[in-house]
């Protein structure tokens, strides 16, 4: 409804100034009294038209003829600001909301194809709260690109060789060789590469051992490959559990041993071709002149970097599944070698490159600081969810809930995924006890106002979406206007990779349900009876839609 009110108005707008080549920006005045949109029109066409900007604006409030649904125009110090009718706005808005339901929000099929890249957990190491921030950006990021209408393929790309496998075979077979845990596989390999790693550094010996495996490993060795195939399966199974667990679904998986080779061919091509060139034995791409330096694609005693593999996996998502643009969510620290790799891209004539995008994120902090898998200074997330379970658990029981258990579950996940959801340009120090509050910005305080939705629409003998509205108060209009801004926040979310303005946008639509709750009355109310159910049920949809988008189920009771 706001998105048609505004599209109507911006082609009033263009007839009354006689101009079709102009962009409109509307805004939300800071109070409901200045207007329900503005424009700054005025000020963009003084420039053009050389006159003064509030006689510009004194013109179009004059000439202009207004659209169904805005009940006037008013110039104010040269901003042209336009006032709804609120009855036919609320209206409108609540039944749209109704009747679209699940849909709500859900933005054009468009024609262009997405892949967002996310998790990219590497094998042998522990998955640990560092991982789970990126799985609950990167799902978030991919269900709002679909619900905007592309065509979104959800890949994991999983890094199963390398150096650090070759540090927990070495400490596998050094040290545990034939142990198989009967359970927690994944975590017992992340507790065998942190101690191989520390081992290494103590002993030159270890390290002449270690390089024998890492040799092995890239010839593939028949005993260091059985080896591998074995513990890499126990990884696989840990992050398929915890994918299960999060509610989360990938449409492929990638693997750095599948396109390995595949790598170092392209390389070699890029050599030949004069894109790369020799360094000391090593081949590079050479960056200098766009400010990028060296880009090493291949090291000088043949074996393969990440920079090998993620050119060949470019290159399959280019061919193979015709993406026109490629996400790739991974942390901050690697915002240089993406633009490397970009640069590359577009250096070997994929158009596509200048539609490649790295959306970082900054890491999760522990009071005493980064976590390493090296160190083992990790929380994992098998723990992490365990505390906060058992925390969540004793909360709901003391609301008496029949289901407690698995309403505990609801409410573990969506603190944890809702906590990971911060503007990902800031770190993160979690605190387990903040992102469970009832009472925050948190998904707790959000799942239970749409509990509380619910609550009250079970209450409610009959249900009818018909009404009428008598007056409205500035509770319940402040609700409308928020409720009707989903589809907007979905599609800037989509174009700016910014799945925080979802979670920011639906813990505002919870704290003003609850002040709507909290001071107009709805199974008892003596006026707007109807009407004021209808809002409840939008708002239980909208949080429920928002929510749904950053993977957080919406529960019917807390």
């Amino acid at each position: 409804m706001l998105k048609n009110l505004k599209n109507e108005l911006e082609n009033s707008i263009r007839k009354a100034v006689d101009l079709e080549e102009i962009v409109i920006v509307f805004s939300r005045p800071p109070d409901f009294k200045l207007g329900d949109i503005a424009t700054p029109l005025s000020f963009e066409l003084a420039k053009k038209l050389k006159k003064n900007p509030m006689q510009i604006a004194k013109d179009i409030v004059d000439t202009i003829i207004l659209p169904e649904g805005i009940e006037r125009a008013e110039n104010s110090g040269g901003y042209i600001n336009f006032f709804f009718d609120r009855k036919y706005f609320s209206k409108k808005t609540v039944m749209t909301i109704i009747n679209e339901n699940d849909s709500y929000g859900k933005g054009e099929e468009k024609k262009e194809k997405v892949m967002v890249e996310y998790s990219q957990p590497n094998t042998h190491k522990s998955f640990h709260i560092g991982h789970l921030r990126n799985v609950c950006l990167g799902d978030a990021l991919a269900n709002i690109m679909e619900f905007s209408g592309y065509p979104t393929v959800k890949a994991n790309y999983i890094g199963d060789v390398g150096a650090h496998v070759a540090k927990c075979l070495w400490g596998y077979m050094k040290f545990y060789n034939g142990v198989v845990p009967e359970k927690n596989r994944g975590e017992f390999l992340g507790k065998v590469y942190s101690e191989a790693d520390n081992k290494l550094k103590k002993s030159e010996d270890y390290q002449e051992e270690y390089k024998v495996v890492l040799k092995n490993l890239y010839e593939e060795d028949k005993r260091t490959m059985d080896v591998w195939r074995m513990t890499r399966e126990w990884s696989l199974e840990e992050f398929n559990r915890i994918y299960k667990e999060l509610g989360v679904n990938f449409d492929i998986f990638f693997y750095e041993s599948e396109v390995k080779d595949e790598g170092t061919k392209i390389a070699k091509e890029l050599l030949d071709k004069g894109v790369a060139k020799n360094k000391d034995g090593a081949v590079i791409v050479d960056l200098k002149e766009y400010g990028l330096d060296e880009f090493v694609i291949l090291r000088s005693d043949g074996t393969a970097l990440y920079s090998t593999k993620d050119l060949a996996l470019a290159e399959k998502k280019f061919q193979d599944f015709k993406i026109d643009l490629s996400l790739y969510v991974v942390g901050s620290e690697q915002k240089f070698y993406f633009k490397q790799l970009f640069k590359t891209l577009e250096l070997m004539g994929f158009s596509q490159a200048k539609r490649c995008y790295h959306l970082s994120y900054e890491l999760v902090m522990l009071e005493e600081g980064k976590m390493s898998s090296r160190e083992g200074n990790v929380v994992l997330y098998s723990e992490l969810k365990d505390v906060v379970k058992k925390e969540a658990l004793k909360q709901v029981r003391e609301r008496n809930i029949s289901n407690a258990e698995s309403i505990s579950e609801i409410v573990t996940l969506g603190a944890l995924k809702y906590s990971m959801m911060k503007d990902n340009n800031k770190r993160i120090i979690f605190n387990w006890k903040k992102a469970l509050d009832f009472e925050g910005d948190t998904a707790p305080y959000i799942q239970y106002a749409h509990a509380r939705a619910s609550s009250i629409l079970k209450k409610i003998a009959v249900f009818t979406s018909e009404f009428e509205i008598d007056e409205l108060n500035e509770k319940e209009y402040k609700l409308v206007s928020l409720l009707s801004e989903l589809p907007e926040i979905v599609e800037k979310a989509s174009i700016d990779y910014r799945p925080d303005y979802v979670s920011n946008y639906v813990y505002d639509v919870a704290k003003c349900f609850n002040e709507f709750y909290h001071e107009c009355h709805v199974i008892n109310a003596e006026s707007n009876k109807e009407f004021r159910a209808s809002l409840v049920k939008a708002t239980k949809i909208v949080l429920h839609n928002a929510l749904a988008l950053l993977g957080i189920k919406a529960p019917e009771e807390m």
